[in-house]
Protein backbone atom coordinates (compact mmCIF):
# COMPACT_ATOMS: atom_id res chain seq x y z
CA UNK A 1 0.00 0.00 0.00
CA UNK A 2 1.01 3.65 -0.06
CA UNK A 3 3.47 5.09 2.43
CA UNK A 4 2.88 8.37 4.31
CA UNK A 5 5.29 11.28 4.20
CA UNK A 6 5.38 15.01 4.89
CA UNK A 7 4.81 17.56 2.15
CA UNK A 8 8.29 19.01 2.63
CA UNK A 9 9.99 15.65 2.17
CA UNK A 10 8.28 15.38 -1.22
CA UNK A 11 9.06 18.91 -2.43
CA UNK A 12 5.84 20.64 -1.38
CA UNK A 13 5.37 23.04 1.53
CA UNK A 14 2.79 22.30 4.21
CA UNK A 15 1.93 26.00 4.12
CA UNK A 16 0.89 25.66 0.48
CA UNK A 17 -1.36 22.70 1.31
CA UNK A 18 -2.84 24.66 4.22
CA UNK A 19 -3.54 27.58 1.90
CA UNK A 20 -5.28 25.26 -0.56
CA UNK A 21 -7.25 23.66 2.24
CA UNK A 22 -8.48 27.02 3.55
CA UNK A 23 -9.76 27.91 0.10
CA UNK A 24 -11.51 24.60 -0.62
CA UNK A 25 -13.22 24.83 2.78
CA UNK A 26 -15.16 27.75 1.31
CA UNK A 27 -16.67 25.55 -1.39
CA UNK A 28 -20.03 23.78 -1.04
CA UNK A 29 -18.47 21.30 -0.09
CA UNK A 30 -15.56 18.85 -0.16
CA UNK A 31 -16.06 15.57 1.68
CA UNK A 32 -12.53 14.18 1.54
CA UNK A 33 -9.19 14.44 -0.20
CA UNK A 34 -5.93 12.56 -0.45
CA UNK A 35 -2.86 14.22 -1.98
CA UNK A 36 0.00 12.08 -3.29
CA UNK A 37 3.49 13.00 -4.42
CA UNK A 38 6.28 10.64 -5.42
CA UNK A 39 4.06 7.63 -4.53
CA UNK A 40 3.51 8.83 -0.97
CA UNK A 41 0.50 10.32 0.76
CA UNK A 42 1.48 13.80 1.92
CA UNK A 43 -1.91 15.06 3.16
CA UNK A 44 -5.42 13.69 3.57
CA UNK A 45 -8.60 14.60 5.37
CA UNK A 46 -12.30 13.87 5.79
CA UNK A 47 -15.06 16.30 6.64
CA UNK A 48 -16.97 14.52 9.41
CA UNK A 49 -19.21 12.53 9.22
CA UNK A 50 -17.42 11.44 6.01
CA UNK A 51 -14.66 9.06 7.03
CA UNK A 52 -11.89 6.80 5.68
CA UNK A 53 -13.89 3.58 6.04
CA UNK A 54 -17.15 4.39 4.22
CA UNK A 55 -17.17 4.05 0.41
CA UNK A 56 -18.44 7.15 -1.39
CA UNK A 57 -20.59 7.04 -4.53
CA UNK A 58 -18.38 7.66 -7.59
CA UNK A 59 -21.02 8.55 -10.17
CA UNK A 60 -19.21 8.85 -13.52
CA UNK A 61 -15.77 8.19 -12.07
CA UNK A 62 -17.09 4.61 -12.41
CA UNK A 63 -16.63 5.00 -16.17
CA UNK A 64 -12.85 4.91 -15.89
CA UNK A 65 -13.02 1.44 -14.29
CA UNK A 66 -15.24 0.23 -17.13
CA UNK A 67 -12.66 1.55 -19.57
CA UNK A 68 -9.89 -0.47 -17.94
CA UNK A 69 -12.05 -3.60 -18.07
CA UNK A 70 -12.26 -3.14 -21.84
CA UNK A 71 -8.49 -2.69 -21.93
CA UNK A 72 -7.94 -5.98 -20.10
CA UNK A 73 -10.35 -7.78 -22.43
CA UNK A 74 -8.54 -6.42 -25.47
CA UNK A 75 -5.17 -7.54 -24.13
CA UNK A 76 -6.57 -11.02 -23.55
CA UNK A 77 -7.92 -11.24 -27.08
CA UNK A 78 -11.57 -11.23 -25.99
CA UNK A 79 -12.46 -8.20 -28.12
CA UNK A 80 -11.04 -5.49 -30.36
CA UNK A 81 -11.73 -1.78 -30.22
CA UNK A 82 -12.59 -1.93 -33.93
CA UNK A 83 -15.38 -4.45 -33.28
CA UNK A 84 -18.82 -3.30 -34.35
CA UNK A 85 -21.31 -2.97 -31.51
CA UNK A 86 -24.13 -4.62 -33.46
CA UNK A 87 -22.10 -7.82 -33.82
CA UNK A 88 -22.39 -8.41 -30.07
CA UNK A 89 -26.18 -8.04 -30.05
CA UNK A 90 -27.65 -9.55 -33.23
CA UNK A 91 -30.61 -10.79 -31.17
CA UNK A 92 -31.53 -7.28 -29.98
CA UNK A 93 -31.54 -5.29 -33.21
CA UNK A 94 -34.90 -3.74 -34.16
CA UNK A 95 -36.47 -4.30 -37.56
CA UNK A 96 -35.83 -0.67 -38.40
CA UNK A 97 -32.27 0.17 -37.39
CA UNK A 98 -30.60 3.49 -38.05
CA UNK A 99 -27.99 2.45 -40.66
CA UNK A 100 -25.32 4.49 -38.89
CA UNK A 101 -25.33 1.91 -36.08
CA UNK A 102 -23.61 -0.45 -38.53
CA UNK A 103 -20.42 1.62 -38.32
CA UNK A 104 -20.50 2.13 -34.53
CA UNK A 105 -17.34 0.55 -33.05
CA UNK A 106 -16.35 -0.09 -29.44
CA UNK A 107 -13.75 2.67 -29.65
CA UNK A 108 -16.55 5.12 -30.48
CA UNK A 109 -18.36 4.13 -27.30
CA UNK A 110 -15.15 4.61 -25.32
CA UNK A 111 -14.54 8.11 -26.69
CA UNK A 112 -18.18 9.25 -26.37
CA UNK A 113 -18.60 9.57 -30.13
CA UNK A 114 -21.58 7.28 -30.74
CA UNK A 115 -23.28 9.70 -33.13
CA UNK A 116 -25.97 10.78 -30.67
CA UNK A 117 -26.95 14.42 -30.38
CA UNK A 118 -27.53 14.06 -26.62
CA UNK A 119 -27.07 11.47 -23.90
CA UNK A 120 -29.24 8.46 -24.75
CA UNK A 121 -29.54 7.17 -21.19
CA UNK A 122 -33.11 8.25 -20.54
CA UNK A 123 -34.36 6.96 -23.89
CA UNK A 124 -32.46 3.69 -23.47
CA UNK A 125 -33.91 3.08 -20.02
CA UNK A 126 -37.48 3.56 -21.21
CA UNK A 127 -37.53 -0.02 -22.53
CA UNK A 128 -40.66 -1.48 -20.96
CA UNK A 129 -39.10 -4.90 -20.45
CA UNK A 130 -35.97 -3.52 -18.77
CA UNK A 131 -33.79 -4.47 -21.74
CA UNK A 132 -31.60 -1.39 -21.89
CA UNK A 133 -29.32 -2.75 -24.60
CA UNK A 134 -32.29 -3.27 -26.92
CA UNK A 135 -33.45 0.23 -26.01
CA UNK A 136 -30.08 1.65 -27.04
CA UNK A 137 -30.53 0.41 -30.61
CA UNK A 138 -33.97 2.05 -30.81
CA UNK A 139 -32.47 5.51 -30.21
CA UNK A 140 -31.73 7.75 -33.18
CA UNK A 141 -28.29 8.87 -34.30
CA UNK A 142 -27.64 12.36 -35.60
CA UNK A 143 -24.04 11.99 -36.81
CA UNK A 144 -21.63 9.41 -38.12
CA UNK A 145 -20.08 7.47 -35.24
CA UNK A 146 -16.61 8.72 -34.40
CA UNK A 147 -17.20 12.21 -35.77
CA UNK A 148 -18.45 14.20 -32.75
CA UNK A 149 -18.13 14.09 -28.97
CA UNK A 150 -21.35 13.80 -26.96
CA UNK A 151 -21.11 12.79 -23.32
CA UNK A 152 -23.27 9.70 -23.11
CA UNK A 153 -23.63 7.42 -20.08
CA UNK A 154 -25.63 5.01 -22.25
CA UNK A 155 -22.43 4.37 -24.22
CA UNK A 156 -20.65 3.20 -21.07
CA UNK A 157 -23.53 0.92 -20.15
CA UNK A 158 -23.21 -0.69 -23.58
CA UNK A 159 -19.50 -1.28 -22.92
CA UNK A 160 -20.46 -3.11 -19.73
CA UNK A 161 -23.00 -5.18 -21.67
CA UNK A 162 -20.38 -5.96 -24.34
CA UNK A 163 -17.89 -7.05 -21.69
CA UNK A 164 -20.40 -9.45 -20.14
CA UNK A 165 -21.06 -11.06 -23.52
CA UNK A 166 -17.37 -11.15 -24.44
CA UNK A 167 -15.95 -12.63 -21.23
CA UNK A 168 -19.00 -14.25 -19.62
CA UNK A 169 -18.93 -12.31 -16.32
CA UNK A 170 -19.70 -8.77 -15.21
CA UNK A 171 -17.43 -5.87 -14.34
CA UNK A 172 -16.77 -6.59 -10.67
CA UNK A 173 -16.06 -10.29 -11.19
CA UNK A 174 -13.80 -9.55 -14.15
CA UNK A 175 -11.92 -6.63 -12.59
CA UNK A 176 -11.50 -8.40 -9.25
CA UNK A 177 -8.33 -10.46 -9.90
CA UNK A 178 -6.99 -8.07 -12.54
CA UNK A 179 -7.35 -4.71 -10.79
CA UNK A 180 -9.42 -4.52 -7.61
CA UNK A 181 -7.73 -7.24 -5.56
CA UNK A 182 -4.15 -6.11 -6.31
CA UNK A 183 -5.08 -2.52 -5.37
CA UNK A 184 -6.65 -3.67 -2.11
CA UNK A 185 -10.11 -2.51 -3.17
CA UNK A 186 -12.70 -4.41 -1.17
CA UNK A 187 -15.30 -6.37 -3.07
CA UNK A 188 -18.62 -4.54 -3.24
CA UNK A 189 -21.59 -4.49 -5.55
CA UNK A 190 -21.99 -2.27 -8.60
CA UNK A 191 -25.47 -0.96 -9.40
CA UNK A 192 -27.20 -3.10 -12.04
CA UNK A 193 -29.86 -2.63 -14.69
CA UNK A 194 -33.13 -4.60 -14.54
CA UNK A 195 -31.46 -7.41 -16.55
CA UNK A 196 -28.61 -7.73 -14.04
CA UNK A 197 -25.86 -6.02 -16.06
CA UNK A 198 -23.67 -3.57 -14.13
CA UNK A 199 -24.44 -0.02 -15.23
CA UNK A 200 -20.82 0.75 -16.10
CA UNK A 201 -21.18 4.51 -16.33
CA UNK A 202 -22.20 5.02 -12.70
CA UNK A 203 -23.18 3.04 -9.64
CA UNK A 204 -19.83 2.07 -8.09
CA UNK A 205 -18.37 3.28 -4.78
CA UNK A 206 -14.87 3.49 -3.32
CA UNK A 207 -13.22 4.87 -0.23
CA UNK A 208 -11.00 7.91 -0.64
CA UNK A 209 -7.88 5.79 -0.09
CA UNK A 210 -9.01 3.37 -2.79
CA UNK A 211 -9.48 6.28 -5.21
CA UNK A 212 -6.00 7.46 -4.24
CA UNK A 213 -4.47 4.07 -5.03
CA UNK A 214 -6.30 4.02 -8.36
CA UNK A 215 -4.95 7.50 -9.18
CA UNK A 216 -1.42 6.39 -8.28
CA UNK A 217 -1.78 3.35 -10.54
CA UNK A 218 -2.74 5.66 -13.40
CA UNK A 219 0.16 7.98 -12.62
CA UNK A 220 2.56 5.03 -12.78
CA UNK A 221 1.34 3.96 -16.21
CA UNK A 222 -0.62 0.98 -14.91
CA UNK A 223 2.14 -0.45 -12.68
CA UNK A 224 1.53 -1.37 -9.05
CA UNK A 225 4.13 -2.68 -6.62
CA UNK A 226 6.47 -3.64 -9.43
CA UNK A 227 3.84 -5.40 -11.53
CA UNK A 228 2.22 -4.15 -14.74
CA UNK A 229 -1.47 -4.48 -13.92
CA UNK A 230 -3.06 -2.42 -16.68
CA UNK A 231 -1.78 -2.93 -20.24
CA UNK A 232 0.52 0.05 -20.75
CA UNK A 233 -0.39 0.60 -24.40
CA UNK A 234 -4.10 0.66 -23.64
CA UNK A 235 -3.72 3.04 -20.70
CA UNK A 236 -1.63 5.42 -22.80
CA UNK A 237 -4.39 5.45 -25.42
CA UNK A 238 -7.17 5.76 -22.87
CA UNK A 239 -5.71 8.76 -21.07
CA UNK A 240 -4.62 10.69 -24.17
CA UNK A 241 -6.80 12.98 -26.26
CA UNK A 242 -8.82 10.76 -28.59
CA UNK A 243 -11.44 13.36 -29.57
CA UNK A 244 -11.98 17.09 -29.20
CA UNK A 245 -14.84 18.46 -27.12
CA UNK A 246 -16.37 21.91 -27.08
CA UNK A 247 -16.37 22.64 -23.36
CA UNK A 248 -14.37 25.27 -21.51
CA UNK A 249 -11.29 25.06 -19.29
CA UNK A 250 -10.98 21.54 -17.88
CA UNK A 251 -14.01 20.38 -19.84
CA UNK A 252 -12.53 21.52 -23.14
CA UNK A 253 -9.16 19.77 -23.19
CA UNK A 254 -10.29 16.67 -25.05
CA UNK A 255 -11.50 13.22 -24.07
CA UNK A 256 -9.86 9.81 -24.07
CA UNK A 257 -11.44 6.44 -23.41
CA UNK A 258 -13.67 7.33 -20.44
CA UNK A 259 -11.03 9.73 -19.12
CA UNK A 260 -10.99 13.52 -19.38
CA UNK A 261 -7.94 15.51 -20.33
CA UNK A 262 -7.20 18.46 -18.05
CA UNK A 263 -5.22 21.64 -18.18
CA UNK A 264 -1.47 21.59 -17.44
CA UNK A 265 -0.91 18.17 -18.99
CA UNK A 266 -3.10 16.42 -16.42
CA UNK A 267 -5.94 13.94 -16.89
CA UNK A 268 -8.69 12.61 -14.64
CA UNK A 269 -11.49 10.24 -13.93
CA UNK A 270 -14.44 12.44 -13.11
CA UNK A 271 -17.82 11.97 -11.43
CA UNK A 272 -20.82 14.21 -10.79
CA UNK A 273 -20.58 16.67 -7.90
CA UNK A 274 -16.78 16.40 -7.68
CA UNK A 275 -15.60 12.79 -7.46
CA UNK A 276 -12.09 12.96 -8.89
CA UNK A 277 -9.04 10.82 -9.53
CA UNK A 278 -6.80 13.63 -10.80
CA UNK A 279 -3.39 12.71 -12.22
CA UNK A 280 -0.59 15.26 -12.76
CA UNK A 281 2.22 13.44 -14.60
CA UNK A 282 4.51 16.45 -14.97
CA UNK A 283 4.46 16.96 -11.19
CA UNK A 284 4.51 13.23 -10.29
CA UNK A 285 1.43 13.91 -8.19
CA UNK A 286 -2.16 12.75 -7.87
CA UNK A 287 -5.22 13.87 -5.97
CA UNK A 288 -8.31 11.93 -4.88
CA UNK A 289 -11.40 13.94 -4.01
CA UNK A 290 -14.97 13.18 -2.97
CA UNK A 291 -17.38 16.08 -2.76
CA UNK A 292 -20.84 17.56 -3.08
CA UNK A 293 -20.08 20.49 -5.37
CA UNK A 294 -22.32 22.48 -7.69
CA UNK A 295 -19.38 23.88 -9.67
CA UNK A 296 -16.66 21.31 -10.34
CA UNK A 297 -14.36 23.78 -12.08
CA UNK A 298 -13.89 25.72 -8.84
CA UNK A 299 -12.02 22.96 -7.05
CA UNK A 300 -9.81 22.27 -10.08
CA UNK A 301 -9.02 25.98 -10.34
CA UNK A 302 -7.77 25.88 -6.76
CA UNK A 303 -5.50 22.95 -7.62
CA UNK A 304 -3.99 24.91 -10.49
CA UNK A 305 -3.75 28.15 -8.53
CA UNK A 306 -2.63 26.90 -5.13
CA UNK A 307 -0.97 23.52 -5.47
CA UNK A 308 0.51 23.42 -8.95
CA UNK A 309 3.02 26.29 -8.41
CA UNK A 310 4.08 24.79 -5.09
CA UNK A 311 5.39 21.46 -6.43
CA UNK A 312 9.18 21.69 -6.35
CA UNK A 313 11.87 19.47 -7.88
CA UNK A 314 13.62 18.63 -4.58
CA UNK A 315 12.78 18.09 -0.91
CA UNK A 316 12.32 21.20 1.22
CA UNK A 317 13.80 21.79 4.68
CA UNK A 318 11.72 20.13 7.41
CA UNK A 319 9.02 22.36 8.91
CA UNK A 320 7.54 20.47 11.86
CA UNK A 321 5.47 23.45 12.99
CA UNK A 322 3.68 23.72 9.63
CA UNK A 323 3.25 19.94 9.47
CA UNK A 324 1.60 20.02 12.92
CA UNK A 325 -0.72 22.85 11.85
CA UNK A 326 -1.70 20.90 8.74
CA UNK A 327 -2.38 17.77 10.77
CA UNK A 328 -4.58 19.76 13.19
CA UNK A 329 -6.45 21.39 10.33
CA UNK A 330 -7.23 18.08 8.64
CA UNK A 331 -8.21 16.43 11.95
CA UNK A 332 -10.73 19.20 12.64
CA UNK A 333 -12.54 19.05 9.28
CA UNK A 334 -16.30 18.66 9.70
CA UNK A 335 -19.54 19.65 8.04
CA UNK A 336 -21.62 22.11 10.09
CA UNK A 337 -23.96 20.77 12.75
CA UNK A 338 -27.55 21.94 13.06
CA UNK A 339 -27.65 25.28 14.84
CA UNK A 340 -30.21 26.84 17.13
CA UNK A 341 -31.30 26.02 20.65
CA UNK A 342 -30.91 22.57 22.18
CA UNK A 343 -34.03 21.75 24.19
CA UNK A 344 -36.73 19.16 24.41
CA UNK A 345 -40.00 19.39 22.55
CA UNK A 346 -43.34 17.67 22.73
CA UNK A 347 -43.60 14.03 21.66
CA UNK A 348 -46.25 13.39 19.05
CA UNK A 349 -47.47 11.17 16.25
CA UNK A 350 -48.91 12.79 13.12
CA UNK A 351 -51.09 11.43 10.34
CA UNK A 352 -49.76 12.79 7.05
CA UNK A 353 -51.85 13.93 4.14
CA UNK A 354 -51.57 11.83 0.98
CA UNK A 355 -48.24 12.47 -0.76
CA UNK A 356 -46.35 10.95 -3.72
CA UNK A 357 -43.63 9.59 -1.41
CA UNK A 358 -46.07 7.28 0.34
CA UNK A 359 -45.31 8.58 3.84
CA UNK A 360 -48.34 8.04 6.05
CA UNK A 361 -47.11 8.91 9.55
CA UNK A 362 -44.48 11.07 11.22
CA UNK A 363 -43.55 10.58 14.87
CA UNK A 364 -41.32 12.68 17.14
CA UNK A 365 -39.78 11.48 20.38
CA UNK A 366 -37.61 13.91 22.35
CA UNK A 367 -34.72 12.89 24.59
CA UNK A 368 -32.36 14.88 26.82
CA UNK A 369 -29.62 15.06 24.17
CA UNK A 370 -31.59 14.90 20.93
CA UNK A 371 -34.70 13.65 19.21
CA UNK A 372 -36.00 10.84 17.05
CA UNK A 373 -38.08 11.29 13.93
CA UNK A 374 -39.86 8.34 12.34
CA UNK A 375 -41.43 8.34 8.90
CA UNK A 376 -43.66 5.31 8.38
CA UNK A 377 -42.25 3.90 11.60
CA UNK A 378 -38.56 4.04 10.57
CA UNK A 379 -36.70 6.13 13.14
CA UNK A 380 -33.79 8.50 12.60
CA UNK A 381 -32.02 9.82 15.70
CA UNK A 382 -30.53 13.33 15.69
CA UNK A 383 -28.33 14.77 18.43
CA UNK A 384 -28.40 18.23 19.97
CA UNK A 385 -24.90 19.59 19.35
CA UNK A 386 -23.60 16.29 18.01
CA UNK A 387 -24.36 13.76 15.28
CA UNK A 388 -26.06 10.42 15.73
CA UNK A 389 -25.32 7.62 13.32
CA UNK A 390 -28.20 5.84 11.58
CA UNK A 391 -29.02 3.54 8.69
CA UNK A 392 -32.32 4.52 7.11
CA UNK A 393 -34.22 3.80 3.95
CA UNK A 394 -37.06 6.32 3.89
CA UNK A 395 -37.66 6.95 0.17
CA UNK A 396 -34.47 5.20 -1.03
CA UNK A 397 -34.38 1.66 -2.39
CA UNK A 398 -31.80 0.50 0.17
CA UNK A 399 -30.84 1.63 3.71
CA UNK A 400 -28.06 4.20 3.73
CA UNK A 401 -25.73 5.54 6.43
CA UNK A 402 -27.04 8.85 7.74
CA UNK A 403 -25.55 11.09 10.44
CA UNK A 404 -27.98 13.62 11.91
CA UNK A 405 -27.98 16.57 14.29
CA UNK A 406 -30.87 18.82 15.36
CA UNK A 407 -31.66 22.20 16.87
CA UNK A 408 -34.57 24.57 17.48
CA UNK A 409 -34.16 27.62 15.23
CA UNK A 410 -37.42 29.17 16.44
CA UNK A 411 -40.05 28.67 19.12
CA UNK A 412 -41.85 26.11 16.96
CA UNK A 413 -39.23 25.28 14.31
CA UNK A 414 -37.02 22.23 14.61
CA UNK A 415 -34.30 21.67 12.00
CA UNK A 416 -32.44 18.44 11.34
CA UNK A 417 -29.19 18.33 9.37
CA UNK A 418 -28.73 14.90 7.79
CA UNK A 419 -25.62 13.73 5.95
CA UNK A 420 -26.01 10.63 3.80
CA UNK A 421 -22.28 10.17 4.01
CA UNK A 422 -21.88 7.38 1.47
CA UNK A 423 -23.17 9.88 -1.11
CA UNK A 424 -22.74 13.59 -1.89
CA UNK A 425 -26.22 14.28 -0.53
CA UNK A 426 -26.96 16.26 2.61
CA UNK A 427 -30.42 17.47 3.54
CA UNK A 428 -32.06 19.82 5.99
CA UNK A 429 -35.47 18.90 7.34
CA UNK A 430 -37.44 21.90 8.56
CA UNK A 431 -40.24 20.85 10.93
CA UNK A 432 -42.83 23.49 11.81
CA UNK A 433 -45.23 22.78 14.68
CA UNK A 434 -48.44 24.86 14.82
CA UNK A 435 -50.69 23.51 17.57
CA UNK A 436 -51.74 20.10 16.21
CA UNK A 437 -50.46 20.74 12.69
CA UNK A 438 -47.06 19.67 11.33
CA UNK A 439 -45.28 20.94 8.22
CA UNK A 440 -42.15 19.08 7.14
CA UNK A 441 -39.99 20.43 4.31
CA UNK A 442 -36.80 18.94 2.91
CA UNK A 443 -34.04 21.12 1.45
CA UNK A 444 -31.26 19.24 -0.36
CA UNK A 445 -27.75 20.44 -1.11
CA UNK A 446 -27.95 18.64 -4.48
CA UNK A 447 -30.59 16.97 -6.62
CA UNK A 448 -29.93 14.05 -8.96
CA UNK A 449 -32.64 12.34 -11.04
CA UNK A 450 -35.31 13.09 -8.46
CA UNK A 451 -37.10 16.30 -7.47
CA UNK A 452 -37.18 17.88 -4.04
CA UNK A 453 -39.72 16.39 -1.68
CA UNK A 454 -43.12 18.05 -1.63
CA UNK A 455 -44.07 19.65 1.67
CA UNK A 456 -45.48 17.02 4.02
CA UNK A 457 -48.48 18.14 6.07
CA UNK A 458 -49.79 16.23 9.06
CA UNK A 459 -52.09 16.46 12.06
CA UNK A 460 -51.42 15.15 15.52
CA UNK A 461 -53.08 11.83 16.22
CA UNK A 462 -55.81 12.01 18.91
CA UNK A 463 -53.95 9.70 21.28
CA UNK A 464 -50.99 12.14 21.44
CA UNK A 465 -52.89 15.42 21.15
CA UNK A 466 -52.62 16.11 24.85
CA UNK A 467 -49.17 14.63 25.40
CA UNK A 468 -47.20 16.79 27.87
CA UNK A 469 -43.94 18.48 26.93
CA UNK A 470 -41.04 16.46 28.27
Amino acid sequence: MLERSTPEAEGLSSEAVLGWLEEVKKLDSLHSFQLLRHRRVVAEGWWQPYNPETPHALFSLSKSFTSLAIGFARAEGKLRLSDRLIDYFPDLLPETLDPRFRSLELRHLLMMATGHRECALEAMCRAGDGNWAAGFFRTGLAYEPGSRFCYNSAATYMLSAVLQRAVGVGLVAYLGPRLLDPLGIRSRAWERCPRGIETGGWGYALTTCEIGRFAQLLLDGGRWEGRQLVPADYLAEATSRRIANDGTLDWGQGYGYQFWRSQHGAFRGDGAFGQFALVLPEQDAALAITAGLHNLQNVLNLVWERLLPAFGPAPLPPNPGAVARLERATAELALPLAGGEFRRGCDGRYQLAANPLGFRTAEFVFEPDGCRLALNGEFLRAGFGHRCDNRIRWEASEPRPAAASAGWTGASTLELEISFYSTPFNVRLVCEFDRDRLSLRRRSNLLFRSPEWPELIGWRSPETASAPER
